[in-house]
C-alpha cells in the first residue's frame, strides 16, 4: 500500500469531490480515481458511497478514517524523532541509573573509567526500577546500575544478563535537627506519638527494603509513623530535613545533609542496613565500548570515591 492512498482518502472525504480532491493533491482526476480504488482494493471494502453528491463515507470508511489519521500522525512522529536522531549524535554509550547513584555515585565513577577506557560520550537517565530491567532487556539502554539489599531479591533473569558488584553502601535511618541544632527525633526516646518519618513509596525497589527493616524491628521496638511517601530519596531528604522528620537514606544521599548539620545518624545503626551496587549489561552486548567497559570493571570497579560517602559501619 501506497501511504500517498491514505493522504488522498483523507482529502476527499473532507471535500467529497473527486475533481476538487485531485486538485489539491496536484494529480489528474482519472489517477486520482484508480487510487482511491487501489486502496479499496487493498482494504477489500468500498470507502465511499458515490451515488451522492457529494461522495459520503460508507460505514467502512467512517471506520477507516480514524486508522488512516492515526497511521499518518504516527508516521510524522516517527520522522520527527529519526530525524532529531540524526541530527544529535547518539552517544556512545547509554546508562540507566537509580537518581541517587546518578547524581553521587555515577560522575566520579566515569571520570575513573575514562581514566583507562579513553573518552567517550554517554547519556545517563533514572527510571522506575522495573522500568530500568525492561529497558536493557529492550536494548533501549546499555548498562544499567542499581541498588540491592542482599536479603530483598532482585528478579534479573540471570540467563539474560551479566551482572558486577562494583561496591557497597548502608542505609542509614537519620533524623533532621530541630531550631536547636538537635536532633528532632531519639530512637531510643521515641514521643508517645511515635517517630515520624518519610517513607519510599509501595512501588519502588526501596520500598521492599523498608518493608525488610520494619520486618526486624522487635515488637518491643520503637513506633514509627509515616507521614509522606516518596520513591525519590532526593527528594524524601529535603522534604525531611523541611519538616524536621525521619528517613531512611543511602549514604551517598545522606552524606552532604549529614556533613552540613542538617541530618543527624539516628539509632546508632541498629535501624540501618547494608546496600550493595551492581551493574547489569546484557549477556549478549555487542557494542565493543561496553565489553571493554565490562572487562575493566572486572578488574577494577572504579569505586574507590565511595569511601567518602562512608558515615557508619554496620558490624
Amino acid at each position: 500500500m501506497d501511504t500517498n492512498w491514505l493522504t488522498d482518502f483523507l482529502v476527499l472525504s473532507k471535500c467529497g469531490n473527486f475533481s476538487q480532491a485531485a486538485a489539491e493533491r496536484n494529480i489528474t482526476q482519472s489517477a486520482f480515481s484508480r487510487r482511491i480504488k487501489a486502496l479499496e482494493t487493498w482494504l477489500g471494502a468500498e470507502l465511499f458511497d458515490r451515488s451522492s453528491y457529494p461522495v459520503k463515507l460508507t460505514p467502512e470508511g467512517q471506520t477507516f478514517q480514524d486508522t488512516a489519521q492515526n497511521v499518518l500522525k504516527e508516521l510524522e512522529l516517527n520522522r520527527v524523532e529519526f530525524q532529531r536522531r540524526n541530527l544529535n549524535t547518539a552517544p556512545d554509550i547509554r546508562l540507566a541509573s537509580a537518581a541517587t547513584l546518578a547524581i553521587s555515585f555515577v560522575p566520579e565513577w566515569l571520570r575513573q573509567i575514562k581514566a583507562v577506557c579513553g573518552d567517550f560520550s554517554v547519556s545517563i537517565d533514572t527510571y522506575d526500577f522495573y522500568e530500568m530491567i525492561e529497558m536493557l532487556r529492550d536494548r533501549k539502554v546499555d548498562m544499567v546500575l542499581l541498588y540491592s539489599q542482599p536479603s530483598v531479591p532482585v528478579f534479573f533473569e540471570h540467563h539474560e544478563f551479566d551482572f558486577l558488584k562494583l561496591g557497597e553502601d548502608i542505609m542509614h535511618l537519620c533524623t533532621a535537627v530541630n531550631e536547636h541544632g538537635e536532633p528532632a527525633f531519639d530512637p531510643d526516646r521515641p514521643p508517645r506519638s511515635g517517630l515520624e518519618y518519610i517513607g519510599y513509596g509501595q512501588g519502588g525497589y526501596f520500598a521492599k527494603i523498608e518493608d525488610y527493616l520494619f520486618s526486624n524491628i522487635s515488637p518491643h521496638g520503637p513506633l514509627f509513623v509515616c507521614t509522606s511517601q516518596s520513591d525519590t530519596c532526593e527528594f524524601m531528604k529535603r522534604l525531611a530535613i523541611l519538616e524536621k522528620k525521619m528517613a531512611w537514606l543511602p549514604g551517598c544521599s545522606a552524606h552532604d545533609r549529614i556533613q552540613s548539620g542538617e541530618l543527624v545518624l539516628a539509632g546508632k545503626g541498629r535501624y540501618d542496613t547494608k546496600l550493595e551496587i551492581w551493574a547489569y549489561i546484557k549477556r549478549d552486548a555487542t557494542s565493543p565500548l561496553v565489553q571493554k567497559i565490562w572487562s575493566h570493571l572486572k578488574q577494577n570497579p572504579c569505586t574507590d570515591h565511595l569511601d567518602e560517602f562512608r558515615l557508619g559501619a554496620i558490624s
